[in-house]
């Protein structure tokens, strides 16, 4: 579109986006996407934050007769759409075990806004997924070119997720462009969050997804009624770059090439719950502790990306006292992989384990300028003097997984999800059936009989 602005292109591509049309790919990741989102929702329903979260709003066990009204994941209480959104993304978000690409999480922003929107709308399965598509791909065309840019000392998922979810919901509501516009601008306003909290190990970042879902339901809701965005809300002297990214790139390349390539495919998954850029110190844990690595008998020489490795709470030696704390922690994360060959949320509190601090005391975590980011490499000094050396140079390849994949892992958070057999099938067959699906109803109560809403 010539001389079109970003807000513009976004929203031709959001509002005109049709679910029939999209690749074959492109709906499976979408519908992994929510399978993963789902079921670490469920498994971190533990972590009470979607409780805490829930206690803004007061809910309704029987549904107003009024329209408007979504359930929570957590108790399946009813709220208002937009109060919905948000305890819904602090739910998804609470054992940060959700997708990710780069430093932006889509879906604990997109989901939990999509969610709310289409079942307060009563919107068929197969809008849903274009609204879930268009978020993702919104998002991500933004956070893919900005991302090293903002974060920190701004907090990616806070910057770009209201947009992604105004997109979202922008699309279930119908909105045409010009509207779909004015949200994207208004959601824009609405952005911003700071990564100070993972340094200090409290609670602020665990609402900021729910915040950013919130904040896109309203801004298209504000759209809708007519509120007006600018149309250079992204581009102009006080806007969106300049706020988030002044050394940004060129305007007229941001967001160009929407359709021609889908950014959800290069979403990644989390197989543990910690921090996106502990995936790799965790898996090098994992895998040198199954090669016979004894931890007590270990030095270790931990390599990082730069930004990365400096990355508030990352270098974290303790003490700690918080899951916040402990998730974030590069040398937490790579001592419990080798101590324990697994990363679960339960283990996230053991503050004062006395083998896992006792190796974190022995692991040298280096900053390393020139290595790329999501990598790590583990030098491992045993007492005798002989060294184990071991990389993973490319985190996203092995962790963009496959439907199947993903499905595997669902498998094996199952236990912690507190998950039958029987309701994890019955939940992935609700997601995979949303092709013909007339309301969201199977998902919502597939999710909500999971240990979320068990006492």
């Amino acid at each position: 579109m010539t001389h079109s602005t970003i807000a513009e292109r976004l929203a031709t591509f959001a509002a005109e986006l049709d679910v029939d049309t999209l690749p074959d790919a492109v709906r499976e990741r979408a519908k992994a996407c929510l399978i993963h989102a789902m079921v670490v929702g469920i498994a971190g329903g533990a972590a009470d934050f979607g409780r805490h979260a829930e206690q803004t709003s007061d809910g309704s066990i029987e549904q107003p007769a009024a329209g408007g009204y979504a359930r929570s994941l957590v108790t399946g209480h009813w709220h208002p759409a937009a109060a919905a959104a948000f305890i819904n993304g602090v739910h998804l978000h609470a054992r940060a075990q959700e997708d990710t690409h780069g430093t932006f999480h889509p879906g604990v922003s997109v989901i939990p806004a999509a969610l709310a929107a289409a079942e307060s709308g009563h919107v068929d399965g197969k809008t849903f997924l274009a609204a879930v598509t268009a978020g993702y791909e919104v998002g991500i065309a933004l956070s893919a070119p900005l991302t090293e840019l903002t974060t920190p000392p701004f907090r990616a998922t806070a910057v770009f997720g209201p947009v992604a979810a105004a997109a979202a919901v922008g699309r279930i509501r119908g909105l045409g462009v010009e509207p779909m516009r004015s949200a994207l601008s208004i959601a824009a306003s609405m952005a911003g969050g700071t990564s100070e909290s993972f340094g200090a190990g409290t609670d602020e970042w665990h609402f900021q997804a729910g915040a950013a879902a919130a904040a896109g339901m309203v801004a298209a809701q504000l759209a809708e009624a007519k509120v007006t965005g600018s149309r250079t809300a992204f581009e102009a002297d006080a806007g969106y770059l300049q706020c988030f990214a002044r050394s940004g790139p060129s305007a007229d390349t941001i967001a160009d090439d929407l359709g021609a390539t889908w950014n959800i495919l290069d979403v990644t998954f989390k197989p543990y719950p910690v921090c996106a850029f502990n995936q790799a110190p965790a898996m090098l844990g994992v895998r040198l502790r199954e090669s016979g690595v004894a931890a007590e008998h270990a030095s270790i020489r931990l390599g990082m990306n730069e930004r990365e490795a400096m990355y508030p709470g990352m270098p974290s030696r303790g003490p700690f006292t918080s899951t916040s704390h402990t998730l974030m922690s590069a040398r937490f994360a790579f001592a419990t992989a080798l101590v324990r060959g697994d990363i679960t949320y339960e283990s996230l509190h053991h503050f004062t384990d006395p083998q896992i601090l006792d190796l974190i005391a022995r692991i040298d975590l280096v900053p390393e300028p020139t290595r790329p980011a999501k990598t790590a490499r583990a030098t491992v000094t045993l007492h005798d003097g002989t060294t184990v050396d071991d990389a993973i140079e490319d985190c996203d390849a092995l962790l963009s997984w496959t439907m199947g994949e993903v499905v595997a892992n669902a498998e094996r958070l199952a236990a912690e999800a507190h998950l039958s057999a029987q309701e994890l099938s019955t939940l992935i067959e609700s997601v995979n059936g949303l092709d013909h699906a007339r309301r969201l109803d199977p998902v919502i109560a597939a999710a909500l009989a999971g240990a979320a809403v068990r006492t």
